[in-house]
């Protein structure tokens, strides 16, 4: 069956989209209108079955990287540097900021999971350290 022109064009949007997660360049590179593209694109990603799709794209995109957990999580703990350096005035830089990074490490101790291989070859699951940090309301983030 052949895709529609709107199915191809969100299909576009979704993948310019996780790359960069720029809307009105992904909107463009989709050929929205230059006008209306931003809006459209926002409404779209409200939508349930879009926000599965662009998850289930990103899921399928960061299979194929081999990036060692080491480097994404030196890479927050730079974001945590600079958001709780403080500025002039002598407060941290961006409070909120620095509990998204917090937030980030946390999702990907907890999300690599130790696997111990036995004299059978069993491969057993292990209960990652850390998964949430307690008390975290990511709405008020």
């Amino acid at each position: 069956m052949k895709e529609t022109n709107t199915a191809q064009m969100q299909r576009k949007f979704l993948d310019e989209y996780s790359n960069t997660l720029d809307i009105r360049a992904s909107a463009l590179a989709a050929r929205y209108g230059k006008r209306t593209g931003v809006a459209v694109a926002r409404n779209m990603l409200k939508t349930e079955k879009i926000q599965k799709e662009l998850n289930a794209l990103c899921e399928r995109k960061t299979e194929h990287l081999e990036v060692c957990l080491g480097y994404i999580i030196g890479g927050y703990l730079k974001v945590l540097k600079w958001a709780l350096s403080a500025d002039e005035g002598g407060k941290p830089n961006d409070p909120a900021l620095a509990l998204r990074a917090l937030d980030g490490i946390t999702k990907q101790l907890g999300s690599e999971t130790a696997s111990k291989k036995g004299v059978t070859g069993n491969t057993e699951a292990q209960i990652p350290i850390i998964t949430e940090i307690k008390g975290l309301d990511t709405e008020k983030i």
